[in-house]
């Protein structure tokens, strides 16, 4: 048998991304909510993050690591880009307080719609522990702009459209009208 593999032009681009996994297996859906660019030297693409869920090095494998037979379940990702890459060290600091400012919102988002959602769950919810001071609170505040809003709201409504629509369907058949 001959098999397919799309990769969406965005997947290639150096952005500082977040998203979610959305794994779904038979009767089980599983969520992981992600983010590129935040390491202090690089951006990799979205598509060479998506490679190393699945790598054999424990190190860089997040989603194999947490799906026992990995290899038969049924993956899509959601995401967005914020910004791109850039070699100011000042202004990349930025970008990667940003990004992670939206990766930990967006996790809440998804922790949020997984409490009305049956067989799904959220492989790694934010656990928010630790001083933060009201300077570094009002920092991350900034960042929750207008624009940044509609991404992470549309990051978690295409998520639950693929939830609703994969529901009602066996992991063996396929979820593009969901993901249309």
């Amino acid at each position: 048998m001959t098999y397919t593999f799309d990769i969406n032009p965005e997947a290639l681009k150096r952005r500082f991304s977040i998203y979610v996994v959305v794994a779904q297996g038979d009767g089980e859906t599983l969520l992981y909510v992600g983010k590129t660019g935040d390491n202090r030297e690089g951006c990799n693409p979205l598509i060479s993050r998506c490679g190393n869920h699945f790598s054999y090095n424990k190190i860089h494998s997040q989603v194999r690591n947490k799906i026992e037979a990995h290899e038969n379940w049924r993956y899509t990702y959601v995401f967005d880009h914020f910004d791109e890459y850039c070699d100011d060290l000042a202004e990349r600091r930025e970008r990667i307080d940003r990004i992670n400012e939206m990766e930990r919102w967006l996790n809440l988002e998804m922790q949020g719609i997984i409490v009305n959602q049956t067989g799904a769950r959220l492989l790694n919810p934010l656990a928010s522990r630790g001083y933060c001071s009201s300077a570094e609170k009002q920092k991350r505040s900034s960042f929750r702009t207008l624009e940044a809003k509609r991404k992470v709201h549309s990051i978690v409504a295409k998520v639950v459209r693929i939830l609703q629509g994969c529901a009602k369907k066996p992991m063996r058949a396929t979820c593009d009208d969901a993901r249309a």
